[in-house]
């Protein structure tokens, strides 16, 4: 057996086991398609409910009215509620955004401004209260 037949028939045999290789590759590559489609479903067979659950929504800081407390920054992202907010005074408005936008409690808060609980009970439950009052008067 010469050398050349041999290279030709090592040459034959790869070939082959390629082809075979080709062959379960696609095979293999259909079947997966296959079981995909089974458990896909298009964008236009979805209701209205999945499709709302399968998006998101984007925020954008445009999208919010920001106040300035104590140097940290609180977005409000309801507009009738940041303009009611605009309309406190600015002590009832800094109590109400620390203790239900930064969630913290009235005595934390009272430390922050060196005043007592009982003050900032006060500012929160008056600031409340005129809130709860321009909010309905928006309406």
């Amino acid at each position: 057996m010469n050398t050349s037949s041999f290279e030709h028939i090592v040459r034959i045999q790869f070939n082959a086991l390629i082809m075979t290789v080709i062959k379960r590759t696609v095979k293999s590559k259909k079947r997966q398609i296959a079981r995909r489609s089974k458990r896909e479903v298009l964008f236009c067979e979805l209701s209205d409910m999945k499709q709302l659950e399968c998006g998101t929504t984007d925020n954008y800081s445009c999208n919010y009215i920001s106040f300035e407390v104590l140097n940290n920054t609180i977005q409000v992202s309801n507009e009738k509620l940041a303009v009611a907010l605009h309309k406190l005074s600015e002590k009832q408005r800094d109590v109400i955004l620390l203790r239900y936008f930064q969630g913290m409690s009235d005595q934390e808060i009272a430390e922050l401004y060196h005043v007592s609980r009982s003050a900032i009970y006060r500012r929160r439950s008056n600031g409340l209260k005129k809130l709860k009052a321009l909010l309905k008067e928006r309406n």
